[in-house]
């Protein structure tokens, strides 16, 4: 597996783009769908130095098949690049992705950060339902192209940003305007909810801390993240207030502020 980034000049030509931000404490940060590693910038300064690459179907990435065992393995293959374990921390697309690497790699992972994640849906039928409605949004992102779907989405229940000021709903949209319609959809079809196994019953197995963060304004989110931290040996949840989902987007200092304490005990 090789690696890609502009300002990291140890990383060379290949199949994963990393976007690396910062000077502190080392984290390896997963975005969630339809953003990029970009989206982790206003996390990083003098206390953490954030190490962020595109997932498959994101941003500067090439990485395929597009699905989750090759995006585990090559996670896998970028920790193993660290001469000890480091923190991995993952929003929503991006937590389910690095709670699947924790349970896989537990020996290059000391700490967890999951927010706005979820563990997978548990009910067969549920995420069989959840699967063709995935399918279903990625023909409508093929079919409406880019430009047309993050209007969409941006006026959504998950993503939506017009309770925002405007400078920061604009450099939002800029993060994904990097990636391509054609990757999204590729992305929603291989690394989505409803291709995703339900790992909720193997969290009581992570060796490593856990940290849940959610919006307080999240209901559905806030109780996942709840149960997850209940659920592990070494779990804490914080839910941050005045946030919802996009809790990375609406409180980028509460979050930093809340990592870089975590990662200090």
């Amino acid at each position: 597996m090789k690696f890609r980034s502009k300002n990291r000049p140890d990383l060379h030509d290949g199949d994963l783009s990393v976007h690396v931000f910062g000077a502190g404490k080392p984290v390896v940060a997963l975005h969630g769908f339809t953003l990029t590693g970009a989206q982790f910038a206003p996390l990083a300064g003098s206390t953490l130095r954030i190490e962020a690459p595109d997932l498959p179907g994101h941003g500067g990435t090439t990485l395929a098949p597009v699905d989750i065992p090759t995006t585990v393995a090559a996670l896998g293959d970028y920790l193993k690049r660290s001469e000890s374990p480091v923190a991995l921390l993952g929003y929503s697309q991006g937590g389910r992705m690095a709670l699947l690497t924790a349970l896989e790699h537990p020996h290059l992972v000391d700490r967890l950060i999951l927010i706005s994640a979820s563990p997978g849906i548990r009910d067969q039928a549920s995420r069989a339902s959840r699967r063709r409605r995935d399918a279903a949004l990625a023909d409508r992102i093929e079919s409406i192209g880019l430009a047309g779907f993050l209007d969409e989405w941006l006026d959504g229940p998950i993503a939506g940003t017009a309770h925002l000021d405007q400078a920061t709903r604009m450099r939002d949209r800029a993060v994904r305007e990097e990636n391509t319609a054609e990757g999204l959809a590729v992305a929603l079809r291989g690394l989505g909810q409803g291709s995703q196994p339900y790992v909720g019953d193997r969290i009581g197995g992570l060796p490593m801390p856990l940290l849940t963060v959610s919006g307080r304004s999240d209901g559905t989110y806030d109780r996942l993240a709840s149960e997850m931290a209940a659920w592990a040996p070494d779990g804490r949840h914080v839910a941050i207030p005045d946030a919802g989902h996009n809790v990375v987007l609406e409180r980028p200092d509460a979050v930093r502020d809340l990592v870089s304490d975590y990662l200090q005990r």
